[in-house]
Protein backbone atom coordinates (compact mmCIF):
# COMPACT_ATOMS: atom_id res chain seq x y z
CA UNK A 1 0.00 0.00 0.00
CA UNK A 2 1.29 3.47 -0.92
CA UNK A 3 0.32 6.70 0.84
CA UNK A 4 0.51 10.12 -0.75
CA UNK A 5 1.95 12.70 1.66
CA UNK A 6 -0.11 15.88 1.51
CA UNK A 7 1.58 18.43 -0.74
CA UNK A 8 4.37 16.01 -1.63
CA UNK A 9 5.18 14.94 -5.19
CA UNK A 10 6.43 11.60 -3.81
CA UNK A 11 4.36 8.58 -2.84
CA UNK A 12 5.58 6.80 0.28
CA UNK A 13 4.76 3.17 1.10
CA UNK A 14 3.28 2.25 4.45
CA UNK A 15 5.76 -0.67 4.59
CA UNK A 16 8.91 -1.63 2.67
CA UNK A 17 8.67 -5.29 3.68
CA UNK A 18 7.09 -6.40 0.40
CA UNK A 19 9.57 -4.55 -1.80
CA UNK A 20 12.47 -6.23 -3.56
CA UNK A 21 16.01 -5.07 -2.81
CA UNK A 22 16.23 -3.28 -6.17
CA UNK A 23 12.90 -1.50 -5.63
CA UNK A 24 13.96 -0.33 -2.17
CA UNK A 25 17.37 0.83 -3.34
CA UNK A 26 15.86 2.59 -6.35
CA UNK A 27 13.36 4.40 -4.12
CA UNK A 28 16.06 5.43 -1.63
CA UNK A 29 18.23 6.82 -4.43
CA UNK A 30 15.30 8.75 -5.90
CA UNK A 31 14.24 10.15 -2.52
CA UNK A 32 17.82 11.17 -1.74
CA UNK A 33 18.20 12.94 -5.07
CA UNK A 34 14.89 14.74 -4.60
CA UNK A 35 15.82 15.72 -1.03
CA UNK A 36 19.04 17.31 -2.28
CA UNK A 37 17.20 19.16 -5.02
CA UNK A 38 14.58 20.48 -2.61
CA UNK A 39 17.23 21.55 -0.08
CA UNK A 40 19.01 23.59 -2.78
CA UNK A 41 15.68 25.19 -3.72
CA UNK A 42 14.97 25.97 -0.06
CA UNK A 43 18.39 27.60 0.31
CA UNK A 44 17.66 29.67 -2.79
CA UNK A 45 14.60 31.21 -1.10
CA UNK A 46 16.49 32.37 1.99
CA UNK A 47 17.96 35.64 0.65
CA UNK A 48 14.53 36.92 -0.39
CA UNK A 49 12.91 35.70 2.85
CA UNK A 50 15.62 37.56 4.77
CA UNK A 51 15.17 40.69 2.66
CA UNK A 52 11.40 40.73 3.27
CA UNK A 53 11.80 39.58 6.90
CA UNK A 54 9.21 36.87 6.28
CA UNK A 55 10.81 34.75 9.00
CA UNK A 56 9.08 37.02 11.53
CA UNK A 57 5.69 35.86 10.24
CA UNK A 58 6.74 32.31 11.13
CA UNK A 59 7.59 33.36 14.70
CA UNK A 60 11.35 33.36 14.20
CA UNK A 61 13.71 36.07 15.40
CA UNK A 62 16.16 35.66 12.51
CA UNK A 63 16.65 34.08 9.13
CA UNK A 64 19.07 31.63 10.77
CA UNK A 65 16.41 30.47 13.22
CA UNK A 66 13.86 30.17 10.41
CA UNK A 67 16.24 28.12 8.25
CA UNK A 68 17.09 25.80 11.13
CA UNK A 69 13.45 25.23 12.09
CA UNK A 70 11.96 24.88 8.64
CA UNK A 71 14.77 23.32 6.64
CA UNK A 72 17.23 21.93 9.15
CA UNK A 73 19.90 24.23 7.75
CA UNK A 74 22.90 25.36 9.80
CA UNK A 75 23.92 28.94 10.49
CA UNK A 76 27.04 28.47 8.36
CA UNK A 77 24.92 27.39 5.38
CA UNK A 78 22.63 30.42 5.77
CA UNK A 79 25.58 32.81 5.97
CA UNK A 80 27.14 31.13 2.93
CA UNK A 81 23.94 31.51 0.87
CA UNK A 82 23.52 35.16 1.86
CA UNK A 83 27.13 36.04 1.07
CA UNK A 84 27.08 34.20 -2.27
CA UNK A 85 23.83 35.96 -3.22
CA UNK A 86 25.39 39.31 -2.37
CA UNK A 87 28.56 38.49 -4.33
CA UNK A 88 26.47 37.58 -7.38
CA UNK A 89 24.42 40.81 -7.38
CA UNK A 90 25.65 41.88 -10.82
CA UNK A 91 25.37 38.46 -12.45
CA UNK A 92 21.72 37.64 -13.03
CA UNK A 93 22.26 34.24 -14.67
CA UNK A 94 24.39 32.94 -11.79
CA UNK A 95 21.90 34.36 -9.28
CA UNK A 96 19.18 32.46 -11.11
CA UNK A 97 21.11 29.19 -10.64
CA UNK A 98 21.26 29.88 -6.89
CA UNK A 99 17.61 30.89 -6.54
CA UNK A 100 16.28 27.97 -8.58
CA UNK A 101 18.50 25.46 -6.81
CA UNK A 102 19.97 24.36 -10.13
CA UNK A 103 23.49 24.41 -8.71
CA UNK A 104 24.63 23.99 -5.12
CA UNK A 105 25.62 27.08 -3.19
CA UNK A 106 28.98 25.39 -2.51
CA UNK A 107 29.84 25.34 -6.21
CA UNK A 108 28.81 28.96 -6.60
CA UNK A 109 30.87 29.93 -3.55
CA UNK A 110 33.95 28.53 -5.28
CA UNK A 111 33.62 30.87 -8.26
CA UNK A 112 32.49 34.18 -6.70
CA UNK A 113 36.05 35.45 -6.40
CA UNK A 114 36.51 35.45 -10.19
CA UNK A 115 33.02 36.32 -11.47
CA UNK A 116 32.70 39.32 -13.74
CA UNK A 117 29.92 40.33 -16.12
CA UNK A 118 32.33 39.45 -18.96
CA UNK A 119 32.93 35.85 -17.87
CA UNK A 120 29.45 35.16 -16.48
CA UNK A 121 28.29 33.04 -19.45
CA UNK A 122 31.40 30.88 -19.30
CA UNK A 123 30.95 30.35 -15.57
CA UNK A 124 27.22 29.61 -15.89
CA UNK A 125 28.08 26.74 -18.21
CA UNK A 126 31.10 25.52 -16.26
CA UNK A 127 29.43 25.54 -12.85
CA UNK A 128 26.71 23.26 -14.22
CA UNK A 129 29.16 20.87 -15.90
CA UNK A 130 32.20 20.67 -13.63
CA UNK A 131 32.69 19.09 -10.23
CA UNK A 132 33.64 21.25 -7.26
CA UNK A 133 37.27 20.15 -7.58
CA UNK A 134 37.37 21.02 -11.26
CA UNK A 135 35.85 24.42 -10.48
CA UNK A 136 38.61 25.05 -7.95
CA UNK A 137 41.16 24.37 -10.69
CA UNK A 138 39.31 26.64 -13.12
CA UNK A 139 39.26 29.46 -10.55
CA UNK A 140 42.98 28.98 -9.91
CA UNK A 141 43.65 29.14 -13.66
CA UNK A 142 41.54 32.29 -14.07
CA UNK A 143 43.37 33.97 -11.18
CA UNK A 144 46.73 32.88 -12.58
CA UNK A 145 45.87 34.22 -16.04
CA UNK A 146 44.77 37.57 -14.55
CA UNK A 147 47.96 37.78 -12.49
CA UNK A 148 50.17 37.00 -15.46
CA UNK A 149 48.33 39.55 -17.61
CA UNK A 150 48.75 42.14 -14.89
CA UNK A 151 52.49 41.45 -14.60
CA UNK A 152 53.03 41.37 -18.38
CA UNK A 153 51.31 44.66 -19.11
CA UNK A 154 52.28 46.70 -16.11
Amino acid sequence: MVNQIQGSPVSVPSSFADWSDSQLLSAALRYGKEALSWRRKFLGTLPEIAKRKLYEQHGCGSIVEFAARVGGVSEAQVKNVLSVKEALEETSRLQELLINGTVSVNKLARIVSVVTPENEELLVNQVQLLSSRALETLVRDIKHDKASLHVRYR
